[in-house]
C-alpha cells in the first residue's frame, strides 16, 4: 500500500542575493554606481534611461524596485540587502510614482540653489513646469501620502502654504470654501439667488457656475461642487430642489404636505433621481 505523500514544507523567503553568493560582486558594482550618482545628485530617482559611466543604473534600480514590490505582494519581508540602497537614499523606492519624486527633487534643488521660492506667493509661477507641479502638489496636499507631505514640509510647503497657493492659483477655491461652509450647515447647495455666505454672494456665484457648466461642460469648480453636493446642478429646476430640501427639514409644514401630494400625483413624470431623493425622506410611489 502506497503511503500518502507528505505535504511540501513552505520555502522560507530569502533574497536571491543571499542564496546566490556569486551575485554579490554584481550587486556591489551596481551599489557603487548608485553611491556615485547619489553623491552628485542627492537622490536615486533618476530618469529611466540614465546611465552612470556606461552602467545601466536606472534599469538596475527599476529591477530592484520590481522585486521589492513582488515580495511585498507575496507577503514576504524585504530582502535584507535592499537596506544598503535605503542607506544611500531612504526614498529610493517610494510608495508613490518616481515621476512625482523626480519633480520633488527638482523643487528641492531649486530651493537649495537659492532661486526665488515663495509658493504661497505663486513663485515659481504656475505657468512654468516646476511651478505647475508645485501648484498640483499643493492642490492635492491632503490626499498625498504622509511621506510626500513630509518631503514637501522639508522645502517649506506646509498645509498653510499649500492652502494659500491653491487659493491664489485657483481663485474659485475661495468660493468653493464658502459653498462647503454653507453645505456643512444646511446640507445642500440649493440656495436662493440672493444667498450670501460670510459676505460672499454665494447664490449668484452658484447660478453662474450652473450656467457655465450647461454651456461649456464641467470646470474644476464644478467637480469640487459635485463632491460637496451631487445635486448642486440637477437636470431639473432649482425650484424643485429647494422645495425638496424644505420638505426634508420641515416635514410637517403645510406647504410640505401640499408639495408631497403633488409629487405623488406626478410620480411617473419625475426624473429617476428625483424619485430616489424622495425615497430618502420615506416617500414611496403611489400604489
Amino acid at each position: 500500500m502506497r503511503r500518502a505523500a507528505e505535504p511540501k514544507r513552505p520555502r522560507e523567503p530569502r533574497s536571491r542575493l543571499g542564496h546566490r553568493p556569486d551575485l554579490r560582486p554584481g550587486f556591489e558594482t551596481a551599489l557603487a554606481h548608485a553611491r556615485a550618482w547619489h553623491a552628485v545628485h542627492g537622490h536615486l530617482a533618476a530618469p529611466r534611461d540614465t546611465r552612470h559611466d556606461a552602467y545601466p543604473l536606472v534599469m538596475w534600480l527599476f529591477s530592484q524596485r520590481n522585486r521589492a514590490k513582488q515580495r511585498a505582494r507575496a507577503g514576504m519581508p524585504p530582502s535584507p540587502h535592499l537596506a544598503e540602497l535605503a542607506a544611500i537614499d531612504p526614498w529610493w523606492n517610494p510608495p508613490w510614482d518616481t515621476f512625482w519624486q523626480r519633480n520633488y527633487y527638482r523643487a528641492r534643488d531649486h530651493v537649495e540653489a537659492g532661486k526665488p521660492f515663495e509658493p504661497a506667493a505663486l513663485s515659481p509661477s504656475s505657468s512654468t513646469a516646476l511651478g505647475s507641479w508645485i501648484t498640483r502638489a499643493c492642490l492635492q496636499y491632503h490626499q498625498l501620502h504622509p511621506g510626500q507631505q513630509h518631503l514637501l514640509n522639508a522645502i517649506g510647503i506646509t498645509p498653510e502654504v499649500a492652502h494659500a497657493r491653491t487659493r491664489r492659483a485657483y481663485p474659485w477655491r475661495a468660493a468653493v470654501e464658502r459653498a462647503q461652509a454653507f453645505a456643512e450647515t444646511h446640507g445642500h447647495l440649493a440656495v436662493p439667488r440672493d444667498t450670501a455666505q460670510d459676505g460672499f454672494p454665494l447664490g449668484r456665484w452658484l447660478n453662474k457656475q450652473r450656467y457655465r457648466t450647461r454651456k461649456t461642460g464641467p470646470a474644476p469648480a464644478a467637480h469640487a461642487l459635485t463632491a460637496i453636493d451631487p445635486y448642486w446642478n440637477p437636470p431639473w429646476g432649482m425650484t424643485w430642489q429647494r422645495a425638496y430640501h424644505h420638505a426634508r427639514t420641515h416635514p410637517r409644514h403645510p406647504s410640505t404636505r401640499r408639495w408631497l401630494t403633488k409629487q405623488h400625483r406626478t410620480w411617473p413624470l419625475l426624473h429617476p433621481d428625483q424619485q430616489h431623493l424622495l425615497f430618502h425622506i420615506a416617500i414611496a410611489p403611489p400604489t
